[in-house]
């Protein structure tokens, strides 16, 4: 099978396209043949040895897959059938076939467009899973998103209109805010703006924000938290911008607020159940049409050079997606 492969971590070391052997299913397992994949900031973190998580040496990235189930491992006890269409979230997804447990596997309906279910499921499950199981949030409350047209950023506004939070959303340039408008956010803010803080506490009225969905980090952090109204929550997702930020702790005193750690990952790892549980949830918000995910360029696996490249691009809006 063809897989894009991680030969080492040293600076010689780059993702090429390799021919290995295709996996077995194990029991409790089935084989996907994948059609498409998304590349995400994480991603490529991974593949350069730059994220918390370090796999061993020569590995498969890539954590995201729409395919079809194509052999089931023995004694798998499963709804699953070669030839169904599915998505999920997997590390190694970067490549032709992949093994994954049979419960982690979500079905899809007929007719699904795969390059937009290789994208959708991961954005949604993170957000939902941040919203709402760690944050807390509510119909009536004031959300702010920062990143509002990244992968996560796009679909926590969605999600978080559609729980009835008001919803302010952050982003760099027109055409992000326009996309940001478009999937629903209730008001737009500039975030290369000097006074883009007080622009949120403005429109946040004297409340304060009660969520804040930060996948950005650096500078963006300390002003979110500041924007938090009492009891609020600053939902730590990740460090798209670049920059791990540092926050004054007082202010969670003076705020009587949290910062909140959002991991996909490790809830996976350590509540399993729970966290099939929401993956699922998670594919029906896609497959109703209430979580659509921006898709702006497909390209070829042997084109992946180029479509790293896109994905890394700052001012891109929509998800690259790589096909098999």
């Amino acid at each position: 099978m063809r897989a894009l492969q991680v030969p080492g971590y040293g600076p010689d070391d780059r993702i090429t396209l390799q021919t290995l052997p295709p996996p077995l299913p194990a029991p409790g397992e089935v084989r996907i043949r994948v059609q498409a994949c998304g590349i995400s900031y994480v991603d490529l973190l991974l593949a350069r040895g730059a994220y918390q998580v370090r796999p061993p040496p020569p590995f498969v990235p890539g954590s995201e897959y729409s395919g079809i189930v194509d052999a089931i491992g023995e004694g798998t006890d499963t709804h699953l059938a070669p030839g169904d269409p599915v998505c999920g979230t997997r590390q190694g997804a970067w490549a032709e076939y992949i093994c994954v447990p049979a419960a982690r596997v979500q079905p899809l309906p007929p007719g699904i467009d795969p390059t937009l279910a290789a994208v959708a499921s991961a954005s949604a499950y993170t957000a939902l899973y941040g919203l709402r199981e760690r944050g807390a949030l509510k119909a009536g409350d004031t959300l702010l998103v920062l990143g509002a047209a990244g992968a996560v950023g796009h679909a926590a506004v969605q999600i978080g209109r559609a729980l009835g939070a008001r919803v302010l959303a952050l982003a760099s340039s027109e055409a992000k805010r326009a996309a940001a408008r478009d999937a629903g956010a209730d008001a737009v803010i500039d975030s290369g703006s000097d006074d883009w803080k007080e622009e949120v506490k403005r429109l946040a009225g004297p409340r304060g924000v009660d969520v804040v969905f930060d996948p950005v980090g650096g500078p963006a952090t300390d002003a979110a938290f500041r924007t938090l109204g009492w009891g609020g929550r600053h939902l730590m997702v990740g460090f798209a911008g670049g920059e791990i930020g540092a926050l004054k702790t007082n202010l969670a005193i003076v705020k009587g607020a949290a910062l909140v750690g959002v991991d996909v990952r490790q809830f996976g790892e350590r509540e399993p159940a729970r966290a099939a549980a929401l993956l699922r949830e998670s594919v029906g918000w896609f497959t109703e049409g209430r979580v659509r995910p921006l898709v702006r360029q497909v390209l070829p696996v042997e084109r992946f050079d180029e479509a790293a490249a896109l994905a890394q691009e700052r001012q891109g809006v929509g998800r690259v997606v790589i096909t098999f």
